[in-house]
């Protein structure tokens, strides 16, 4: 019988990822690798996954390249990100995004392609928390430094335009800005999801960071999950800063309590 943690882990990836996953049956599927859909993953998932027993590659399909090689390079990927009683296929297509993208070689020389062509990493600059699943809805946040309105926006254009965050339900955000002229600037956008900013902004302030955007995506799963959305939109967005470095853990303990 499917666990109720793999239901949840590939009802998310297919909000996230709707064209990438096929199930063939609840415990096997065939899934495109985000961005690089041409390498096609059969994976069967054992009765104790993910409390023990880590998921089974079966096959490996592609355009032209060695899938013997593919085979064995995508197991090694998966044994080194999984961990016992943690779901891994996101982290696991997260990695072979990078990985793909460092593989491969361009056709022409990179100078003579338009800049509209080239292969930008739009995440880059930007710390994600671990994505988190409730019936389901995927929560995820992203953080980074920002000294200026003008870059706060670029920035954030950039992020709401990467495939799998352009295709969240909301995307919640909340900043603070301290200028050099030391003018302060503060402000957040629910983004739909009636607020989430102003609670988003909450956690900045008393977490006492600055120059700061944090911006949440949820997926939505169909289900609504009352209250529960906004302990998954603050507990993303603290995991997210403190993992950035804009707060240490024992700082934002202190705000957990102070909020009580």
């Amino acid at each position: 019988m499917v666990s109720e943690d793999l239901r949840d882990e590939l009802d998310a990836i297919e909000a996230i990822y709707p064209e990438c996953l096929t199930r063939m049956n609840e415990n096997l599927i065939d899934l495109k690798i985000p961005q690089h859909e041409e390498y096609v993953v059969r994976m069967s998932f054992p009765e104790k996954y993910p409390e023990s027993e880590i998921p089974h590659i079966l096959q490996v399909r592609s355009n032209g390249h060695d899938d013997q090689y593919l085979e064995t390079l995508f197991t090694e990927v998966l044994e080194s990100i999984f961990t016992e009683g943690n779901v891994c296929i996101f982290d696991f297509c997260t990695e072979l995004e990078g990985i793909l993208y460092s593989e491969e070689e361009p056709e022409e020389p990179i100078v003579q392609e338009e800049p509209e062509d080239l292969k930008v990493n739009l995440l880059e600059g930007w710390t994600a928390s671990d994505p988190v699943y409730d019936r389901g809805s995927t929560f995820m946040a992203f953080v980074r430094k920002v000294d200026s309105e003008d870059e706060l926006f670029e920035k954030l254009a950039l992020l709401k335009s990467e495939r799998k965050v352009s295709k969240a339900n909301h995307n919640m955000t909340a900043w603070r800005i301290q200028n050099s002229d030391n003018t302060r600037v503060q402000d957040c956008d629910d983004d739909g999801e009636a607020a989430a900013g102003g609670r988003l902004l909450h956690l900045l302030t008393i977490m006492d960071v600055w120059n700061v955007i944090v911006v949440v995506s949820r997926w939505f799963g169909g289900t609504h999950i009352g209250p529960d959305r906004f302990k998954h939109i603050n507990s993303t967005a603290r995991e997210a800063i403190v993992k950035a470095g804009f707060a240490d853990e024992n700082d934002s303990k202190k705000s957990k309590k102070k909020k009580k």
